[in-house]
C-alpha cells in the first residue's frame, strides 16, 4: 500500500511540474496587451519554431537544461522551460487572442488540457535543415535538435488523434486556427560558430535552402486546413550580446549606432527578403489562404529606435550574464552563459532588451509582440 501511494505520490509531483512548464503561476497579470486578437476569432493555435517560441519542450526532454532552472523565469519567481525572465512573444500573442497559454507538444500529461486550443511544436536549438542537410554544407551539429521536418511530423501525428475525434471535416475543423512558424536563426548561427562568413553562407545557398524549407513547410500545413499563418522573419542578430561578442575581436566589423554588428543586421535583412518574396509566391498560389508576414526586424528595430521612452537602458548586454574573463573563454553559440558558474544576474531586467546572450527579456517580449500585434491585426482582416 506504501508503495503504491509513493508511486501516485511521484506521478502527481512530475504532472504538477509538467503544468508549472506550461502554466507560469505568476504571470497572469505581467501583459498590458489587450485582447486585441480576439476579434480575429482565432480559437486555436498551433506553433512551429525555435527557442524564442519555446515554452517546454526542450526542457521536458532535459530538465537539467538552464532554461529550465533559476535565475530564468526571475520575472515570474519560477522557471517554466522558456528562455527568459518570464513570457514570450507566443504568450502574449496567445492572451491577445483570447487564448490559454500554448501547450508543449512534449507535455503528454497535460496536453489534454489545451482542449483542442493549439499546441506548441517549438524546441530550442532546432534548425530549418536536417542535420544531414546543414553537413552538406559543412555545418557539423553533435545533437540535432528537432528540426522543423521533425516538428512537421508531430504535427502530423498530433492531427492524426485529433481528426478521429473531430465530426466532418477535419481540415475545416482547423481552419480558424492560427498557425505560426519561426525557423533560421539557428541554421545561421552555427554557420556562424563555426567560422563561417556571410559572403559564403550566402554562395553555399544556406539561406535559399532555409527559405525553400519554410516555403515546403507551409505548403504542407496548408494542405492539412490552416487559413491563418503567421510566419516569421529573422530579428535583429547583430544585436544580440552572443553576436556583439563574437566580434569584438574582428577589427573590421562596424556598428550602428545602438552598438550593433551592421554586417549580421544586413544578412537578416538578406533572409527576411527572400523569405517575404516566397510569401508572397504562396499568397497568389492560394489566395484563400491568409499568409502574413511576422515582421520581427522592424519590430526590434523600434524598440531601438524607442529604448529610451519603453524604460530600456541596456541594449545589447545581457541581464543574466558571467563576469568579462569567463565570458571571453565561453564565446559559442553552444554556451547560453546565463545559468553557468559565475552567473552574475541584473537587479532590474525589465531595463534589458536581453535577458541571456540570445534571448530578449520579458518587457522586450511584450513590446515585440505588441508591435507585431499591431501590424499583423489589419492584415488578417480581422476588423473587417
Amino acid at each position: 500500500m506504501a508503495i503504491r501511494f509513493l508511486a501516485l505520490f511521484q506521478v502527481l509531483i512530475i504532472y504538477s511540474t509538467f503544468l508549472h512548464i506550461i502554466l507560469p503561476q505568476n504571470s497572469c497579470n505581467a501583459s498590458n496587451i489587450v485582447p486585441k486578437l480576439k476579434q480575429c476569432g482565432f480559437d486555436a493555435i498551433y506553433n512551429l519554431g525555435t527557442s524564442i517560441s519555446d515554452t517546454g519542450n526542450s526542457a521536458i526532454d532535459n530538465p537539467s537544461i538552464w532554461q529550465a532552472m533559476f535565475p530564468y523565469g526571475k520575472t515570474i519567481n519560477e522557471a517554466t522551460g522558456r528562455p527568459s525572465d518570464g513570457l514570450l512573444i507566443i504568450d502574449y500573442i496567445a492572451r491577445s487572442a483570447d487564448l490559454p497559454l500554448v501547450v508543449p507538444y512534449k507535455n503528454s500529461s497535460a496536453l489534454h488540457l489545451s482542449t483542442s486550443r493549439g499546441v506548441n511544436f517549438a524546441y530550442s536549438g532546432a534548425t530549418a535543415l536536417s542535420k544531414e542537410a546543414l553537413a552538406k554544407k559543412n555545418i557539423t551539429l553533435d545533437w540535432a535538435k528537432p528540426s522543423l521536418s521533425v516538428q512537421l511530423g508531430w504535427l502530423d501525428d498530433y492531427f492524426k488523434g485529433y481528426c478521429n475525434n473531430v465530426k466532418g471535416d477535419c481540415t475545416e475543423a482547423v481552419s480558424s486556427s492560427l498557425f505560426m512558424i519561426n525557423f533560421g536563426t539557428n541554421d545561421y548561427g552555427y554557420a556562424f560558430s563555426q567560422n563561417q562568413n556571410i559572403e559564403e553562407i550566402k554562395k553555399n545557398g544556406l539561406v535559399s535552402e532555409v527559405v525553400e524549407a519554410i516555403k515546403q513547410a507551409l505548403k504542407k500545413i496548408i494542405s492539412q486546413g490552416a487559413r491563418k499563418v503567421l510566419v516569421f522573419g529573422v530579428s535583429l542578430d547583430g544585436c544580440r550580446p552572443i553576436s556583439v561578442t563574437m566580434e569584438s575581436a574582428n577589427k573590421s566589423a562596424t556598428y550602428d549606432r545602438f552598438g550593433c554588428v551592421k554586417d549580421n543586421n544586413d544578412f537578416c535583412n538578406y533572409h527576411n527578403v527572400l523569405l517575404q518574396e516566397v510569401l508572397k509566391e504562396l499568397r497568389e498560389q492560394h489566395p484563400d489562404v491568409q499568409i502574413v508576414y511576422g515582421d520581427l526586424y522592424s519590430a526590434m528595430q523600434s524598440i531601438l529606435d524607442n529604448s529610451q521612452s519603453l524604460g530600456f537602458k541596456s541594449l545589447t548586454e545581457a541581464c543574466c550574464d558571467v563576469d568579462v574573463e569567463i565570458k571571453k573563454k565561453a564565446v559559442s553559440y553552444k554556451d547560453k552563459l546565463c545559468g553557468a558558474q559565475g552567473t552574475i544576474v541584473c537587479p532590474k531586467p525589465e531595463e534589458y532588451v536581453f535577458w541571456d546572450n540570445g534571448h530578449c527579456t520579458q518587457k522586450a517580449n511584450e513590446q515585440l509582440a505588441d508591435w507585431i500585434i499591431q501590424d499583423i491585426f489589419p492584415k488578417f482582416q480581422c476588423n473587417a
